[in-house]
């Protein structure tokens, strides 16, 4: 199996145009929109735009839904219904892209936990898989660098109770401090839920600040993707800060896959 190269959208924010023209001059396999930076448009006239010029790349598409102001998990109902309405509106924009996945949080910005629900996080996930299943829009949970999902058994329960897959974060898992504290192999660390992992997230950690870092070389990474292509992922995003970044990575992965 070769892995399929995937460049991000988060450096490009808005100008989707720009993101399609960069993996496609420099032999991307895939896109992976990041919709905290690009909000798909409510009007369809926009939204018809926006599709047309993503699925007329000819590229596949999978989707990283926002987060930044949403969460599945919180306590207080307003703000945990309100996310998953809005999780099911996008899984209504974005069921034209076949076979796509939307990828999402529970957790993020290092929330407190004393501000989530775990029965609200399970039921509102178990809902949101079946709701994308009949719509053809597989769901996928990430594990971050705190709280919850950088438990590997907690992720695994909450991807099994709810039907939901797993988008591995390569940057957070080295990032935590079950990782970075500890002699835990990175292969040992995701074996909970490593059957049900569908995508990466590929850079080399994630600082403190949140910022993702670029792997000179393949040294700290290269035996868990390894370990990936043995479970058969091959969805791999190049998850850095700006176009020249992912294209060096694509460089230094197409020497020792392809």
């Amino acid at each position: 199996m070769q892995p399929k190269f995937v460049l991000t959208t988060r450096s490009s924010g808005s100008d989707y145009r720009s993101a399609v023209n960069f993996a496609l001059t420099n032999q991307f396999d895939g896109l992976d929109w990041n919709l905290d930076y690009y909000r798909v448009p409510a009007a369809s006239n926009a939204r018809k735009a926006f599709v047309d010029v993503a699925l007329g790349s000819g590229l596949p598409s999978r989707f990283h839904a926002p987060c930044q102001d949403i969460e599945l998990g919180h306590a207080d109902p307003r703000v945990s219904e309100t996310a998953l309405l809005y999780l099911k509106m996008y899984i209504d924009f974005l069921k034209v892209f076949p076979e796509t996945h939307l990828n999402l949080h529970i957790g993020s910005r290092s929330i407190p936990e004393a501000e989530l629900s775990w029965d609200t996080a399970v039921r509102n996930l178990t809902e949101l898989v079946a709701y994308g299943k009949a719509q053809g829009v597989t769901v996928c949970l990430e594990n971050l660098k705190q709280g919850w999902t950088s438990v590997p058994e907690k992720l695994a329960y909450l991807a099994e109770a709810s039907g939901a897959m797993v988008t591995l974060d390569i940057g957070h898992a080295r990032g935590c401090l079950k990782i970075t504290q500890s002699d835990v192999k990175l292969e040992d660390y995701i074996a909970p839920y490593a059957a049900r992992i569908r995508n990466v997230h590929l850079y080399e950690i994630e600082t403190v600040e949140g910022r993702h870092i670029e792997p000179e070389n393949l040294e700290g990474i290269g035996s868990i993707l390894d370990r990936l292509l043995e479970y058969g992922v091959s969805w791999w995003v190049i998850e850095l800060n700006n176009f020249p970044e992912m294209a060096r990575v694509k460089d230094l992965l197409i020497a020792k896959y392809r």
